[in-house]
This record gives C-alpha cells, sequence and structure tokens, in this order.
C-alpha cells in the first residue's frame, strides 16, 4: 500500500527559507539558482519582500510612503535589471540576459525587508548591493571586481534615473 505524498509546505515557508539561504549562504544561493524558468517565483519573492517593507514603512512614514516604497521596490527591481544587464553586457562581455539577471536582483533584494527601520536601513543597503554582486558574478561569469564596479555603475545610474524622475530624494523615509 502506498503512503499519501506529503502535503506541499506552506509559501511562507518557502518565503523563509529561502530568505534565509538567500542572506546566510548568497554564494551557494546564487550558485544553485536557475538561471531559467520564469519570473513567476523570483517576483513572489520580491513581492513579498517588498510587502513587509511596506507595512514597516507604513508603521513609520504613513500610507503614501508605504505605496511609495512597496511600488518603488518592484518598479526599481526591474529597472535595475534591465540596467544591470546592460552595463553587464556591453562593458563587461556578460553573457546572460534580463531574465538571469532579474533573477539575481529579486532574490538579492531580500534585504529590504529592513529598508523602513532607521539606521539599519544603510546596512541592508549595502548587503542588497553585495547580494547583487554574488549573483551578478555567477550569472554574467564575472570576477568579484569586475561584478563590483557592474553593480556600483547600475545601482548609480538607477540613482540618477530616480532622481531625474523623482526630483531630490529627500523626502523619502521616516519625517
Amino acid at each position: 500500500m502506498e503512503m499519501p505524498a506529503a502535503a506541499p509546505e506552506p509559501r511562507a515557508t518557502d518565503f523563509v527559507s529561502t530568505w534565509r539561504r538567500v542572506m546566510q549562504d548568497p554564494a551557494g544561493f546564487f550558485a544553485d539558482m536557475p538561471e531559467t524558468g520564469g519570473l513567476g517565483e523570483p517576483m513572489r519573492f520580491l513581492a513579498i519582500v517588498a510587502g513587509i517593507d511596506a507595512i514597516g514603512t507604513l508603521i513609520t512614514c504613513g500610507v503614501g510612503c508605504a505605496i511609495g516604497a512597496f511600488v518603488g521596490l518592484l518598479v526599481g527591481a526591474w529597472v535595475l535589471a534591465a540596467v544591470a544587464t546592460l552595463v553587464t553586457q556591453q562593458l563587461f562581455d556578460g553573457r546572460a540576459g534580463i531574465e538571469p539577471v532579474l533573477r539575481v536582483v529579486a532574490y538579492g533584494s531580500a534585504p529590504a525587508v529592513v529598508f523602513w527601520i532607521p539606521g539599519i536601513a544603510a546596512v541592508g543597503v549595502l548587503y542588497a548591493w553585495y547580494l547583487h554582486v554574488r549573483g551578478i558574478e555567477r550569472v554574467q561569469g564575472l570576477d568579484g571586481a569586475r561584478a563590483s564596479l557592474a553593480m556600483l555603475l547600475s545601482w548609480a545610474a538607477l540613482f540618477v534615473l530616480a532622481r531625474g524622475v523623482f526630483g531630490p530624494l529627500r523626502h523619502l523615509g521616516p519625517h
């Protein structure tokens, strides 16, 4: 007599275990991360991270800031992935297209769950940059220095783009 298959783990458990692995073992996580297979899972992960950030931002800053944080993280990830793909391909002979880079950016945004916490947010931003570098190394086949420079240029381009669209960013964060 066959045993019934175990029920799949709830989605929240999948998120927590994935988040923990990204944060604690980025090299291992990105080494195992498939480069293809659709964007459903990476976007779900990013949406949960953005939702957690938005809830924290709601507590500290209000509804408008929370909506801005949520939408900003989602849209920012897509724009950063597009810019990073262009930078890595054009300046560093990267081999990967938008899907693997967007996967890296989505999972590498795991530290955004603390972006709403004053004082800790800066550490989260730096760790997100580090995670993006580790992932770009893997999917684009770059060494650490070139991946670091590629992501520095990509983040700088995203910042300049955001300033051009939204003006000075001093209105963001708790008042």
